[in-house]
């Protein structure tokens, strides 16, 4: 048998071996990501789950938990805030020293809002993972985002 054939047949086995100890392993890579769950009643956004959780919220939650005092975290890049943002929103570009700020606020437990610019928009939901992985548990994704504010009509902010 030639070389080539041998690396073929090594590297498909490997492949397979590494995919049957995956699909049996119960805490296995999954093979699809699984869609963001929408969640629409703000007191349900708010509760505390056992596990850590990234659900998708909409304008009207946003709304309702904005103006409960729910922290809002902007997604985007510094050049955007420009435009403005949600009040009382925080952002950074540096995950760690955002991450220092929301843990400073809430801690690692406690609700609070993503948003980005718009539907199309996938910061946010990247920087959601980025924050799951640090140990936040509770994080709800305005899918709408800031386009979705603003054609509401809401109030928005602007740094000085």
């Amino acid at each position: 048998m030639n070389y080539q054939k041998q690396v073929i047949i090594i590297i498909a086995l490997s492949v397979l071996i590494g995919a049957t100890f995956n699909t049996l392993r119960h805490d296995g890579i999954k093979w699809l990501a699984e869609p963001i769950k929408t969640v629409t009643d703000p007191e349900d956004a708010l509760n505390i789950l056992a596990e850590p959780s990234i659900r998708e919220i909409d304008i009207e939650t946003a709304r309702s938990l904005h103006g409960a005092g729910v922290l809002f975290v902007d997604a985007r890049a510094e050049e955007y805030l420009l435009e403005g943002f949600i009040p009382g929103a925080i952002a950074d570009d540096d995950v760690e020293v955002l991450s220092e700020k929301i843990n400073t606020l809430i801690g690692l437990d406690k609700g609070f809002v993503i948003y980005c610019s718009d539907d199309d928009c996938g910061s946010s939901e990247e920087l959601a993972y980025e924050l799951q992985d640090i140990g936040f548990n509770n994080i709800l994704v305005f899918k709408g985002g800031w386009r979705s504010w603003t054609d509401a009509g809401l109030e928005i902010e602007y740094n000085e």
